[in-house]
Formats: structure tokens, C-alpha cells, sequence
């Protein structure tokens, strides 16, 4: 294995900072199938495990302090969700799998209702700025998503790329899967659950950005 191959300083970027080699990156995804086993004996010096999706894609599991891990917020969880839901429409099929973002928008707004949408996207904000920070926190989300190679931004549009089936599987378990469920899904697909600590200290951090911005 060549570490000072472009294509490894690529994947490498990607993996460290939480995202996913899809096929859409198809130099570093090539290399990443070539070099696998030395690449996960490489990772493993640093506590953390290269893994390869049943999907295909790969990603880091991370057990230790040498690599940062990251836990996504429960606005990116949820537009996850609702994103894997998505694709899987037909008519998705039938527009090259891209979605329009004012689409995902509008049917966010018709399908779930207000009181989720600002119980999950604007916490303790007031009601005067609600609508507003809610639409905020959904691009923001959509922003965080797409670094992490979950979706692919383009224009006024996004592509959910193979990595958003990580989302899909606890929308197959309505977002609450049993001990045994939740034990598969973590070792086997790499889906890391957010507990109700760390979700409190996440809201607390939004209200002290949204302190400071007033």
C-alpha cells in the first residue's frame, strides 16, 4: 500500500473525519476494495476498525481516543431518516435519484407535524423565530450530511449516495430497536445511537450559540 498515493490521502480524509467511501468516489472507493486488508490493519494502530458495509461503502468504527469519533445530532439523524425514507420513492428512480431540496422541504412540512419539527430542530427557541430556525437547522443538517458523504449537495439539489441506508436501518425499527436489534446494527451496519445525555448537552449547546447571536 502506497501512503503516498493521492488516492489514500483521499479516503483517509474522508474516513477520519466520520464520513464514507461510496462508489460516487470512485478513485478512492477503487482503492479502498484493493487495499482493504492492510488498510484495516493500518486503522487498527489507531483503535479503530475500516469496515465495508453489506452496501458496499466504508466507513470507521472507532473504539478509542487516537481517532475522533462523532456523533451526529438528532437533526442530522432525523433528516437521515427521512432522506433514506425518500429515496426509495419511485419517482426518485426516475430523477437520475436526485431530490429537489425545496421538495424535501415542503414534504417535511406536510408529513411531520410542527411540534416534532421544533421539539427536534429549534429546542427551547423562541416562538417568534421558530419557523426560522427550524428551515436553518435543516440545511444546516443537510450541510453536516453531505461532509460525511451521506448525501451529495448539488445546486438546489441533493442525491442520497449508498451510505444514507446506515439511516435506514432504524427506520426499520421505527427509530427504537430492541437490545438485540441495536446490538446487530451496531456491529454489523455502523449505526451509532445518540442517548438522552448527550442529546440534552446538544440542545444546550444550540441555545448558547442562539444566546449569542441575539
Amino acid at each position: 500500500m502506497n501512503f503516498l498515493d493521492k488516492r489514500f490521502a483521499d479516503a483517509d480524509l474522508i474516513l477520519r473525519r466520520g464520513g464514507h467511501v461510496n462508489r460516487s468516489s470512485l478513485d478512492a472507493y477503487e482503492w479502498a476494495c484493493d487495499n482493504f486488508a492492510e488498510l484495516k490493519e493500518f486503522y487498527s494502530m489507531f483503535s479503530a476498525a475500516l469496515r465495508q458495509h453489506p452496501d458496499g461503502f466504508f466507513y470507521l468504527s472507532v473504539s478509542g481516543a487516537k481517532i475522533r469519533s462523532r456523533l451526529l445530532p438528532k437533526q442530522c439523524v432525523h433528516l437521515g431518516i427521512f432522506i433514506a425514507l425518500k429515496a426509495r420513492d419511485p419517482e426518485i428512480t426516475r430523477s437520475s435519484g436526485r431530490i429537489a431540496i425545496s421538495q424535501l422541504l415542503a414534504d417535511i412540512e406536510t408529513t411531520v407535524s410542527r411540534d416534532i419539527l421544533q421539539k427536534i430542530y429549534a429546542p427551547k427557541c423562541r416562538e417568534n423565530i421558530v419557523d426560522t430556525r427550524i428551515a436553518t437547522e435543516i440545511n444546516n443538517a443537510l450541510k453536516v450530511l453531505s461532509d460525511l458523504c451521506f448525501i451529495e449537495l448539488r445546486g438546489d439539489s441533493l442525491k442520497p449516495l449508498e451510505a444514507i441506508n446506515r439511516f435506514a436501518e432504524l427506520a426499520r425499527h421505527d427509530n427504537a430497536p430492541d437490545e438485540t436489534a441495536r446490538l446487530q446494527m451496531t456491529v454489523e451496519r455502523g449505526v451509532v445511537f445518540q442517548d438522552a445525555i448527550e442529546d440534552e448537552e446538544y440542545e444546550e449547546d444550540n441555545d448558547e450559540q442562539e444566546e449569542s447571536q441575539d
